[in-house]
């Protein structure tokens, strides 16, 4: 099925286009509808159709523009333009932009589909193009490739001299200055572990990261993909683009670097994973590491990065997770872990770990121990150990005193009580992991919580508001939309859009059941500029049209 969205100001041929087109009896979903290309850009990119359908002329933002912002930032969706106007230039500027189709008003309903036959015929056709066999077919790396790969994986992993790092950058010919620098890691996960079903994956995340200047892409191995995203120059970091190119219709101009490179991460680790799981059997995971402004501190952010995937890895999450998120609410697999004692993941276990995990947790080290317990002191106290070194290392981290936060005392003698009684060291290493996630939860789970309940007190006191939109939202709370669309999808478990219709909904049935109010000013008090839209829209949540459910709820 492919996904259409219709932007037409004129509500007779918006109803005309819907209702003309026996849409259950074809290949296509009409996923959505706006009445400009304003109120449609923050839905198109919630949605993320296939096929948009725009009109060429409309209030506030024109079709062009919109067509313009689109193919931008959502460059795989096909545009088709209506228009009552037979001019060169609407059609030259049009073609310009990537559009695939300019259609002429009045516009058959035969022609119509017609029209998203033949775009629908392109999209397969790049769908196969992308797992032919052109793609399987991968060239031997040159010299000087496979010289760059290793230098820049090397580079990420260990502290290289600033000198030395800068010289040899420039005789691979890679630029490394910048004010800011994010690393994220891209973890492929096929349905069978085989090379034709990973090599697809890598030409589509290198299509889309051609497109910005800001990025070194590499790949330690083929199921990792690791990217150092830069900061750019400050004269692109003011045209608010993140491959530079300035665009008159962009709405988002940050001119911070932080902002800007943040935007960027958000916006790139979106695209490859929405592409790659459309095009692929593929599943994809993101681990984003933290912002650092110097060369020697890029490995800083590598190694967060791949602590985030190792954990999702464990526990076969498929998540865009950065480093400050410190709660992941999952129900996690029942597996066992690897016998033996990593750092890493101890660390990962009490940063993202939940309560209902904590018995399984303890259950994997134990296993270690064996079944006589003289026998295993040693292992007792290497464990304990080691588990202790990690709480602390999160407890410090958060600005915490691991001696205020753990339950016990940790005087030698107290620790030699825990190792040897297996019974109390069971209840032990219980009361520490329960003590450092309740004090991590109470320092840092907050805040994406309060984000979202910011966000959403934002929705309920202005969803009327016919210009609220992501991006107003986003600025409101203090973060990027993308992180915000990002983060709000996770936490919620529903999008933004989605979560705006339902409030918006939640108002017109109390309108329709304790006013008189008509259907059209219901439509204009919930934040509807279209009374048609609006009873669209409800029935499509409900059921019912407005006037059946206040039928059915006087009756």
């Amino acid at each position: 099925m492919y996904k259409v969205f219709l932007v037409e100001d004129e509500i007779v041929v918006r109803e005309g286009i819907r209702n003309s087109i026996p849409w259950a009896k074809t290949p296509y979903i009409l996923t959505g509808e706006a009445p400009d290309g304003e109120m449609a850009l923050s839905i198109i990119r919630d949605i993320k159709p296939d096929i948009l359908i725009t009109d060429i002329r409309m209030p506030f933002m024109d079709g062009l523009t919109l067509s313009r912002i689109v193919k931008k930032t959502l460059p795989w969706i096909k545009i088709i333009i209506l228009s009552g106007h037979d001019e060169f230039e609407y059609a030259r500027e049009a073609i310009s932009i990537g559009v695939e189709e300019y259609l002429l008003k009045p516009v058959s309903s035969s022609d119509m589909l017609e029209t998203l036959d033949k775009i629908a015929k392109r999209i397969d056709t790049e769908k196969e193009e992308l797992l032919s066999i052109e793609y399987l077919r991968q060239q031997v790396q040159s010299h000087s490739d496979v010289l760059r790969e290793r230098w820049l994986f090397d580079f990420v992993n260990r502290e290289v001299p600033i000198e030395d790092a800068i010289e040899k950058a420039r005789e691979l010919k890679i630029d490394l200055i910048a004010h800011a620098y994010i690393v994220a890691i891209i973890n492929v996960s096929p349905p069978q572990n085989t090379l034709p079903q990973l090599l697809p994956v890598k030409k589509i995340i290198k299509t889309i990261i051609e497109k910005y200047t800001n990025v070194i892409l590499f790949g330690g191995e083929q199921k990792k993909y690791v990217l150092l995203i830069k900061s750019p120059p400050l004269s692109q970091e003011s045209a608010g683009d993140p491959d530079g190119a300035p665009e008159s219709g962009d709405v988002l101009k940050p001119a911070d670097p932080h902002e800007y490179i943040e935007e960027s991460v958000y916006s790139i680790a979106q695209a490859i994973k929405y592409e790659v799981e459309r095009n692929t059997e593929c599943k994809i995971a993101v681990g984003i590491g933290p912002l650092v402004e110097r060369l020697r501190e890029i490995n800083k952010s590598y190694f967060r990065a791949e602590q985030i995937i190792k954990y999702q890895a464990r526990f076969g999450l498929f998540q865009i997770s950065d480093s400050t998120d410190l709660s992941i609410e999952k129900d996690l697999p029942d597996q066992t872990m690897l016998p033996d004692i990593d750092g890493d993941i101890l660390w990962a276990q009490f940063r993202y770990a939940s309560r209902k995990d904590i018995d399984s947790i303890i259950q994997e080290y134990t296993k270690l121990l064996g079944d006589v317990p003289r026998e295993s002191e040693m292992l007792e106290y290497y464990i304990f150990g080691e588990i202790l070194v990690a709480a602390s290392k999160i407890i410090e981290e958060l600005n915490g005193d691991i001696k205020e936060v753990i339950p016990f005392s940790l005087d030698q003698y107290e620790i030699k009580k825990i190792i040897n009684s297996r019974e109390v060291f069971y209840e032990k290493l219980r009361a520490l992991f329960n003590a450092v996630i309740e004090f991590r939860d109470s320092r840092t789970r907050g805040r994406y919580q309060s984000v979202i309940l910011k966000a959403k007190e934002y929705i309920d006191r202005h969803y009327a508001d016919q210009d609220i939109s992501l991006h107003t939202v986003a600025s409101y709370v203090g973060i990027s939309p993308n992180h915000l669309s990002t983060v709000f999808a996770q936490e919620t478990g529903e999008n933004f859009i989605e979560y705006l219709t339902r409030v918006r909904i939640e108002k017109a049935k109390q309108f329709l059941v304790t006013t008189a109010m008509k259907n059209a000013d219901i439509a204009y008090e919930t934040g509807f500029n279209d009374p048609h839209y609006f009873s669209f829209i409800f029935k499509k949540n409900t059921g019912l049209s407005p006037r059946e459910y206040r039928l059915s709820r006087k009756a």
